[in-house]
């Protein structure tokens, strides 16, 4: 398998040399682009890989430094291990180094190094002077005590000592988990010829395989992984933590944009929605008020949303408090996952945080059981958050579901669901957890829902179980409302009947009346034999609703003391029984049976006797041969 990688990513104000520093520590031009090379600033993201001095390679990933292309930085950082901050000895810190650098503090990139480039244009004294400005800048930030090495990409002092000292803390950096499902935020999407769709981008998680099937999020569409380059090499494999290309097959270039993410099918949930800890900037000279609208920035992607706050109205500058961004476009966080946000105009960096939980209810006064699946997700604690998470959904939820929403592997949950006070559902070979709190309290909301329906219907014997489904929880998946519903049934709570459900102390009158009409109705095809009239003259006859008449005449069928041979026409079942015991009995005799036939010997008429023999050729008792019938397997 690939060794797990690391990502180096740049940072720091326009013109201070991010590009050519790259060049010369990799022997490549990150500037792609024509205009890049004619204004001589980087636009878009650039990319190479650096060779150390231990035999370790880093992907690079260079990142605009104007504060128009901030987006582009950002995506950039989105996945980095290491930071390069870059600050030009001639300038110094300046707007984007702060910037960049409260995007990478709020991103919680844990390593860095900082160079300060143009060494040649200042002397000794200046160096220090800077070198000490940056040490104080990053006190408090999340690279502080990162090392500060002097370079100049022209004449080639202190590049071997910054590759040292790259090394060194590349060494200390920890691989990206590759036990989760595949994710690979896309940074660029282009067409190659002869081989179809390519995105690029830094894989999260998980690993990327050759005719792997993988789903496109937040649209959700499929496609599968025709071929696969780490650093521009062809590989079989890729592990979290590269840089790396996929060939898609089974999606063109404009159905995928940049932010989009590659992930394993069912691996991720789209959400217009999302709960978060969220710090604001240290830097604002005024409070962050809840509801602000604000750009969201999450892995490569972009978006419009606004900002509530949980426990307050306002935040203070340089304070963190519990908040749900709702979002004007779909994302498809994890738990765990960073983000930023910049105002709405005009666009700075004011903070950013973590996301807690992806699914929230939307509310931001939080009930007892929601502050402590959040404080869980904010202290890590992987059995609370499961316990927390399982008590807010207030849903019979599976290990595999449980873990999915929290982000974490299976295995990291289900020891503790199997030993916590929970109650168990086995559906469908799973076992399904639920809180015996919300359990109850959904089998309280059946009756209730029932009685609602019963009330509101009186001359209704049930309603639908699908229906009901989705008045008591639309989250529900049928198969465990059918579990909950079986339990119900068992305690007294609902009957179920005939694909409906009733309440016990409900529907008399309803069924009374039914039943009224089924008695009548059998009576009536009971004496019409094999010239039943149709459903309209039977409720006539009857003196029975006509939509009565149709959901008896489907019960009865269902019960199978009727059977029905097209929409409109129905059959006492003993009726037919007799006339399939007199055409086998003929065609035991003779051998083969005319429609002519069969109508004398059943005493029916052509009218009836076709669909008949035809309902026999389909249950095997006949065979049809052209114009004639024969004995068929079940004759």
């Amino acid at each position: 398998m690939p060794a797990p990688s690391l990502v180096l990513g740049t940072a720091g104000h326009i013109d201070h040399g991010k590009s050519t520093l790259v060049k010369a520590l990799t022997g490549t031009d990150p500037d792609r682009l024509a205009e890049e090379k004619e204004r001589g600033i980087t636009i878009e993201l650039g990319f190479a890989q650096l060779s150390l001095p231990s035999g370790r390679t880093m992907g690079v990933v260079d990142v605009p430094g104007h504060e128009r292309f901030v987006r582009q930085m950002v995506a950039g950082a989105t996945g980095i291990d290491v930071v390069l901050l870059v600050v030009a000895a001639d300038d110094g810190i300046m707007p984007q180094t702060r910037e960049h650098l409260a995007i990478i503090d709020l991103l919680g990139i844990p390593r860095g190094v900082v160079a300060i480039t143009k060494a040649d244009l200042a002397d000794p004294e200046w160096l220090e002077l800077v070198a000490e400005e940056v040490r104080a800048l990053l006190v408090g930030t999340s690279i502080d005590g990162a090392p500060v090495v002097p370079v100049s990409a022209r004449t080639g002092v202190g590049l071997p000592e910054l590759l040292v000292t790259l090394d060194e803390v590349a060494a200390e950096a920890e691989a990206r988990q590759s036990n989760l499902p595949l994710r690979l935020p896309v940074d660029r999407v282009f067409t190659i010829a002869g081989a179809g769709t390519v995105v690029t981008g830094t894989l999260w998680s998980g690993s990327a395989n050759r005719d792997d099937a993988v789903e496109l999020m937040p649209s959700g569409k499929r496609g599968r992984i025709r071929s696969v380059q780490m650093h521009g090499a062809s590989a079989e494999k890729a592990v979290a933590g590269n840089r790396v290309a996929l060939n898609i097959a089974g999606l063109d270039k404009d159905e995928i944009d940049r932010g989009d993410i590659v992930a394993e099918p069912g691996s991720l949930t789209v959400t217009d929605r999302f709960d978060a800890r969220l710090t604001y900037l240290a830097s604002e000279d005024k409070p962050f008020e809840s509801g602000t609208r604000v750009h969201v920035h999450h892995g490569t992607r972009e978006v419009l949303g606004r900002v509530l706050l949980m426990d307050t109205e306002r935040l203070a500058p340089g304070t963190s408090g519990l908040a749900q961004l709702r979002l004007e476009e779909p994302l498809s966080p994890r738990y765990d996952d960073r983000f930023i946000i910049r105002s709405y105009s005009p666009m700075w960096t004011i903070g950013g945080g973590v996301v807690l939980d992806v699914l929230p209810p939307r509310r931001t006064t939080l009930k007892a059981h929601e502050r402590e699946l959040l404080e869980a997700l904010v202290a890590h604690d992987l059995s609370g958050a499961a316990l927390g998470l399982l008590a807010s959904r207030a849903l019979p939820m599976t290990s595999a579901q449980v873990a999915s929403a929290i982000g974490v592997p299976r295995a990291q949950v289900a020891d503790d669901l199997n030993r916590a006070t929970l109650e168990r559902l086995k559906v469908a070979g799973e076992t399904y957890f639920v809180t015996p709190e919300a359990e109850q309290a959904l089998l309280t909301a059946i009756e209730t829902e029932l009685l609602v329906f019963h009330d509101a219907n009186p001359s209704a014997t049930g309603i639908g179980i699908p229906a009901l489904r989705d008045r008591v929880d639309r989250r529900l998946e049928q198969k465990v409302f059918d579990a909950l519903l079986a339990i119900a049934a068992e305690r007294g709570g609902v009957v179920l009947a005939g694909g409906e459900v009733r309440h016990p102390k409900a529907a008399s009158t309803a069924l009374a009346a039914e039943g009224e009409a089924a008695q009548k109705l059998s009576s009536l095809l009971a004496a019409q034999g094999l010239s039943p009239k149709s459903t309209a003259e039977l409720a006539a006859e009857a003196g029975v609703d006509a939509g009565l008449a149709r959901k008896v005449l489907g019960r009865l069928t269902s019960e199978g003391s009727v059977v029905r041979l097209g929409s409109d026409l129905h059959f006492d079942a003993a009726a037919v029984e007799r006339a399939r015991e007199q055409v086998v009995s003929y065609l035991r005799e003779h051998g083969e049976i005319y429609v002519a036939d069969a109508r004398d010997v059943t005493g029916s008429s052509r009218k009836y006797i076709v669909p008949l023999l035809e309902y026999f050729d389909a249950q095997g008792v006949t065979k049809r041969e052209g114009d004639f019938r024969t004995l068929g397997k079940r004759g």
